[in-house]
């Protein structure tokens, strides 16, 4: 175990022990009881996720089924709203954890899960994530026409009015690590690459373009970020204009048979030279 796996470890006993201490001293409902319960769980699902910087599974599945006992066991801290938010949060990101694993399937239970509680909770911060998460984990199921439909949920509300950006306190990346990101960039991202799956090139096309673009916007040009999605503009663009004019290329010689197979049959045989 590293020496920052052992660090969080004491810290979160601390913050254990801080809140039974709360817990006895004010009760369940007294606001510093709720607000180290909030800290609590936070940290569980923050830890939970730098463990995979180290391949540690099962602890990082411990320290959230913590976080799960704590917004969904029988003793009840704070806001209903409050523990949908953070148990969304909580299976978020225990399907990345099964996503790294290859665990496809128990991954997409998960957050099919984390979304039903935030379609109920009116807390949720960033429920684009998690139709970005079902995007990912669908098309690696094969299933890319779901995918986008999980994309689109995202970009509808990545550009609605009530969208909270920024990163949600708890909910990293696989890799443990909360970015300076762009949601954005990163929903046309993938939906290029499910315009690609599904042959929609020109779609496709349109999106690795406005991804680069949102994030050149949003984080400058100079970006690492910016330039990973201009190097893979770069490289997929000519790729799919060059199959948009085979496509186009196809339909046409299609559509010209289709003529000539009609004109021949309105033809009466023997005039035809």
């Amino acid at each position: 175990m590293s020496q920052a796996a052992k660090a969080a470890l004491e810290s979160i006993s601390f913050m254990e022990k801080s809140l039974a201490h709360r817990v006895k001293a004010f009760g369940l409902d007294h606001d510093e009881s709720v607000r180290q319960w909030k800290r609590l769980v936070t940290e569980y699902n923050v830890a939970a996720m730098k463990m995979l910087q180290t391949d540690d599974y099962e602890l990082a599945m411990d320290l959230l089924n913590r976080a799960k006992e704590l917004t969904k066991g029988d003793v009840k801290f704070g806001e209903a709203d409050d523990r949908r938010k953070l148990l969304a949060i909580t299976f978020n990101n225990m399907s990345c954890i099964h996503k790294k694993r290859g665990f496809l399937k128990t991954a997409l239970g998960f957050a099919e899960k984390a979304l039903k509680l935030e379609i109920a909770s009116s807390k949720a911060d960033n429920p684009a994530c998690t139709h970005l998460n079902l995007c990912a984990i669908l098309s690696r199921l094969g299933r890319h026409q779901h995918a986008l439909q999980h994309c689109q949920c995202a970009l509808d509300l990545l550009l609605g009015e009530n969208y909270a950006s920024g990163v949600t306190p708890g909910f990293l990346d696989e890799m443990g690590e909360e970015k300076d990101s762009s949601i954005l960039a990163v929903c046309y991202h993938n939906m290029a690459v499910e315009f690609e799956h599904l042959q929609q090139y020109d779609k496709a096309i349109q999106s690795y373009l406005k991804s680069v673009e949102t994030a050149g916007q949003e984080l400058g040009m100079d970006h690492a970020i910016t330039q990973a999605f201009e190097s893979r503009a770069n490289e997929a663009v000519p790729l799919l204009e060059a199959k948009l004019r085979e496509s186009k290329r196809s339909k046409k010689v299609n559509e010209y048979d289709q003529k000539l197979a009609a004109y021949a049959k309105k033809t009466p045989r023997g005039t035809m030279r």
